[in-house]
């Protein structure tokens, strides 16, 4: 490049050859005028509008000024009338070879004069000498700027992992770069001469000879093709090729795209797999636009590529009853990059409905951005129409168990009504002092009421465990007392028939458990009756062990075994089936209704636990359970009956029941106790006796018309004072579902007492609660 003392040492000799003190070399840019090299003034630029310069570009040869301060045009120039009170100008034109006007060559006098031809043809000659050496510093930085680049583009070739190579026209290499070594394993020197054709794979040399030819022969110059190399040590890679041809020689470039086909050839067997799955497969654009779909989808959808492509999936296939906010959800999802899964009801292009499952997949590329979705989907139409007809069947069950259970609540209160008045006139004529001959007729009449209750509550224990209305409670209870009680109460029927009844127990069982005493009693009362029912002048025996016990658990096996008529082997398996006996003349010879088994193992389900029978016929039958309780801290014994005498005169009782064959029973039985008794016919009447009366106890039938026994209760609850909060209301019910001892407590009833009731249960209410 050109230095500033070059263009200072051409402004010192123009200011010698002139003979004047300030000599400039200005440059335009703009509107400014810059001072390449001043001699005699400090000045380095100025506006170029008031310049003398602008003067003197506009002619081809020297521009000369006499007297600056006698010449209008610079009279008032800022240099004439200031420093350095320049008088006289003369300044040659910069002139390129392109004829364009670049500056002026100057010389100042602050003395008038004229300059001499001689001095002006060296003037000129000055400028041109400046315009020489601005062209040939502007060439001469071009040409540093071209060897920098030129250089560059060596660094490039040299560090790149592509090959970059010259060949002649017959495909000798002329130049190539350090990558062949990476790629072909040969050195630069080893392939410089070698023929390019050498290194071609065999399979793939005739498709590329034949492109070539082809293209030379239509005028082609530039070649993008893709073929197979040979390395030095015979590994093959792919190499994608860009030639062209020019002036006898080939440029070519070529990179390493092995892995490009490996995942190619990958590709188009997954495309292949793809398009003969039965699964519908939809490819999108980084955009969520369609570019490809296989042939299942069109077969599930009717939609081709040509109706998608391009487009969003979504649009083509919603319709009227679409959940399109769960549409949105998904794009709001495709939007995020966040892949899902969907269910949803779609149209065919035939505008059917059908149920898609939609599996998308975001696929990102290197730099971490969303490349494609694939989009799998599922023709769930068969699968949403079976859902379907299971919700229906599900909504079916649910009615039909709700039609159980209230056929059950029914048939519980109507049945157990009339046996109600049965079973409590038998206990009200037998307390009347009998004569002796009605005494036996009384006893039938008992035994009868009492055997077709017992009946009665297997058929209802047995439809609500059908219809899942029987559960289990936990409360303390001690397994010593409910065993000997058990025995206890069953030793005379056992003794009746010559028996000897036994109880083994295991003094390592816990005092205290938490479980359901009535259902364990009504399991060991089955298994033990139906022993004594079949065993005549045997052994029964009912024996209890404690196989395995915790901190807070105890694990009992039971096990009942008789010396009666046992079981034939082959109907071990029938004498769990409802209303099914081992033999056909059970039934009539020693009774029943084949349901005490049934009940038994749908009660031990409950529990968890299985029922065993081990049997031979004519040798006994041994039936086996095992149950696990949770340990309770105390026991809560069981009442007993008090055998002393009750007086309760001086108390008020209102009984409230639709039914005046119950309140006729209920009032003999509680005449006998003492208090005062009223009586209403249904809830309302009862509602307005309590606002009036004041009463120790209500006993509040369930079952009314109109007002029932629950909305009662919660009438009288919700009335002012503490009276209405605090009596004590006992239920009077028919019922045993276990959902209506939950609405016992939640209408606000203190107890309840199960229709038929006898004296002594009565007896205990009152006691418990007067």
């Amino acid at each position: 490049m050109l230095s500033e003392n070059q263009f200072d040492r051409i402004a010192k000799l123009a200011s010698l050859l002139c003979n004047a003190p300030i000599a400039i070399i200005g440059l335009v840019d703009g509107d400014r005028l810059w001072f390449k090299s001043a001699i005699g003034t400090a000045l380095n630029e100025m506006p170029r509008g008031i310049s003398f310069c602008e003067h003197t570009m506009q002619g081809e040869h020297t521009f000369e000024v006499y007297d600056a301060q006698a010449d209008e045009r610079f009279k008032d120039h800022p240099s004439v009338v200031g420093h350095p009170h320049v008088r006289f100008y003369a300044g040659a034109p910069l002139i390129d070879e392109k004829g364009e006007k670049l500056g002026a060559l100057c010389v100042l006098d602050p003395t008038p004069r004229s300059l001499s031809e001689s001095q002006k043809e060296g003037l000129e000659t000055l400028a041109q000498e400046i315009i020489t050496h601005i062209v040939l510093d502007k060439k001469s930085r071009e040409l540093e700027a071209n060897t920098h680049r030129y250089e560059e583009l060596l660094t490039i070739s040299a560090v790149s992992p592509e090959i970059h190579c010259i060949l002649d026209y017959s495909g000798n290499v002329l130049f190539i770069n350090d990558a062949v070594t990476n790629i072909l394993e040969y050195t630069v020197e080893e392939a410089i001469g070698l023929n390019i054709w050498n290194f071609f794979h065999r399979d793939d040399l005739d498709r590329v000879v034949k492109t070539i030819e082809d293209g030379l022969r239509n005028k082609i110059k530039e070649f993008a093709i893709d073929f197979r190399v040979v390395s030095k040590t015979g590994v093959i890679r792919w190499l994608g090729w860009s030639m062209i041809a020019k002036k006898g020689r080939w440029y070519a470039y070529g990179r390493d795209i092995s892995d490009n086909k490996k995942v190619e050839h990958e590709l188009r067997k997954l495309s292949f797999v793809a398009s003969k799955v039965n699964n519908a497969v939809v490819i999108n654009d980084a955009n969520n636009h369609v570019t490809w779909v296989n042939e299942a989808f069109e077969k599930i959808t009717g939609f081709n590529l040509d109706d998608l492509k391009g487009k969003r999936l979504g649009d083509l296939i919603a319709g009227p009853k679409t959940d399109m906010e769960l549409l949105a959800k998904a794009r709001e999802l495709t939007r995020q990059n966040q892949s899902f899964t969907v269910d949803m009801l779609a149209y065919r292009k035939d505008k059917q409905p059908i149920w898609l499952s939609i599996y998308n997949t975001v696929v990102f590329n290197e730099a971490g951005k969303v490349e494609i979705e694939v989009e799998i989907i599922i023709d769930i139409t068969e699968k949403k129409q079976a859902e379907r007809e299971m919700v229906e069947a599900r909504e079916q069950a649910l009615q039909l168990s709700e039609a159980k259970e209230m056929f059950l609540s029914v048939m519980s209160h109507e049945i157990r009504t009339p046996l109600n008045a049965v079973i409590g006139m038998t206990h009200l004529l037998m307390e009347n002092d009998p004569k002796p001959s009605q005494l036996e007729d009384l006893n039938i009449l008992k035994f009868s009421g009492e055997n077709l209750l017992n009946i009665i509550n297997d058929i209802l224990d047995f439809t609500k465990m059908e219809t899942g209305n029987l559960q289990l409670e936990s409360l303390p209870f001690s397994m010593k007392a409910l065993t000997t009680d058990i025995i206890t109460s069953l030793y005379v029927n056992a003794t009746k028939k010559g028996n000897v009844l036994q109880l083994l127990g295991d003094d390592q069982i816990p005092s205290s458990l938490l479980g359901d005493k009535t259902r364990l009693y009504q399991i060991l009362m089955n298994l033990l009756g139906n022993a004594i029912k079949f065993t005549d002048q045997g052994k029964i025996t009912l024996q209890l062990k404690l196989v395995a016990a915790s901190e807070t658990q105890a694990t009992i096996h039971f096990e009942i075994t008789d010396t009666g008529i046992g079981i034939p082997e082959d109907k071990l398996s029938y004498v769990f089936e409802t209303f099914t006996q081992a033999k056909t003349d059970i039934s009539r010879k020693y009774g029943g209704t084949g349901l005490g088994l049934a009940i038994t193992r749908k009660l031990l389900e409950l529990y968890n636990s299985k029922i065993e029978v081990r049997s031979k016929e004519g040798e006994g039958t041994s039936f086996s359970f095992t149950l696990t309780f949770d340990k309770a801290p105390i026991v809560f014994p069981s009442m007993k009956p008090s055998a002393q005498p009750v007086n309760f005169s001086g108390k008020k009782i209102l009984i409230v029941d639709d039914n005046e064959i119950n309140l006729l029973i209920a009032k003999r039985i509680l005449t006998k106790f003492g208090p005062e008794m009223d009586f209403a016919l249904n809830g309302e009447e009862g509602i307005g006796m309590v606002q009036k009366q004041t009463y120790d106890l209500i006993f509040m039938d369930i079952k009314m018309p109109g007002i029932d026994g629950f909305e009662a209760t919660r009438s009288i609850r919700a009335l002012d004072g503490d009276y209405f909060k605090s009596v004590p209301i006992i239920a009077l019910t028919a019922s045993t579902l276990h959902n209506e001892y939950i609405k016992f407590k939640a209408s606000g009833m203190n107890g309840h007492i199960l229709k038929p009731f006898k004296p002594e249960e009565i007896r205990d209410i009152l006691s418990a609660y007067l």
